[in-house]
């Protein structure tokens, strides 16, 4: 069942939705989202995460009822290939479809805008993101590797199914 949130577009610099749903991350989610436990992302991560244009870096957010925001999903354009899609989900609200609802949402967005395919890298333990990939991408193909199983799927061909 899906939480009762808010899902907004975000426009560029807003360094206080990253950092407060960072900072709500537990070193664990921080892993398996950033592949690193570290309790911040870098200044240029950082910037890089907050350079959002509409167009190319596409960001959605997940807010409460109260106004505070528990996740984050974008695209990311790349040149000569598939846009890159990430998103994470404060622990404390994971496992209520917060995730698979962002993920929709950035990823009309990004049909709009022209992005064509994804790709998603993946680390190997990290089982919920693999399965909130194939729930939205059924058609998805799944590229194992040693530590990360890329994911990749087409916009175009692919129906994203509505929540229900």
């Amino acid at each position: 069942m899906s939480a009762e949130v808010r899902i907004v577009e975000l426009g560029p610099g807003r360094f206080d939705v990253l950092d407060a749903v960072v900072g709500a991350l537990s070193p664990t989610s921080r892993y398996l989202r950033f592949h690193t436990p570290a309790p911040r992302p870098t200044p240029d991560v950082r910037e890089a995460l907050a350079a959002v244009d509409g167009r190319s870096h596409i960001a959605v957010a997940a807010f409460t009822a109260d106004g505070r925001p528990v996740g984050i999903a974008r695209l990311v354009a790349v040149a000569d290939g598939p846009s890159d899609l990430a998103v994470e989900v404060v622990d404390e609200w994971q496992g209520r479809g917060i995730g698979a609802r962002l993920v929709r949402s950035v990823v009309e967005l990004g049909r709009a805008a022209g992005h064509r395919a994804v790709h998603a890298d993946v680390l190997a333990e990290n089982v919920a993101a693999q399965a909130l990939f194939f729930t939205v991408f059924p058609a998805a193909i799944a590229m194992p590797g040693a530590h990360e199983v890329g994911f990749a799927a087409e916009l175009a061909s692919s129906r994203v199914p509505c929540a229900a």
